[in-house]
């Protein structure tokens, strides 16, 4: 462009001021997309501290599933280690009850305990 304000070559003359008016239509632009960036930042900070919240409460929640399964897994330990010392104590009162059976009183302590239920009845007419 030529300062006479002859176009040169394939070139459109442009003034100054259609220039400025260019210059200021882009600033303008400019600033609403700027905004709208700074807007979308925005959102995007809201969004990442949103999700390290969430990653912190997952973490957490992950923590203590793990610690009430271990939990759990010690209260089946014991509930175990429990039937099993019923269930030993159960065969030893019937071992007890087996050796009770075939062992026989003698004559002697039958006669002793009839003598006594005797008595008992004697004092309680």
């Amino acid at each position: 462009m030529t300062p006479s304000g002859v176009q040169d070559g394939t070139r459109k003359r442009v003034t100054f001021t259609e220039a400025c008016n260019s210059a200021v239509d882009e600033l303008k632009a400019s600033r609403i997309l700027i905004d709208a960036l700074e807007t979308e930042n925005t959102a995007l900070r809201s969004r990442l501290e949103t999700e390290r919240t969430a990653s912190k409460l997952l973490i957490e929640l992950n923590e203590t599933r793990r610690a009430e399964s271990e939990a759990l897994k010690a209260t089946v330990t014991a509930k175990n280690e429990t039937i099993a010392a019923k269930d030993a104590a159960i065969a030893a009162q019937d071992n007890v009850i087996g050796s009770l059976k075939t062992k026989k009183r003698s004559v002697r302590s039958r006669i002793a305990d009839i003598a006594i239920g005797a008595g008992i009845g004697i004092l309680l007419k």
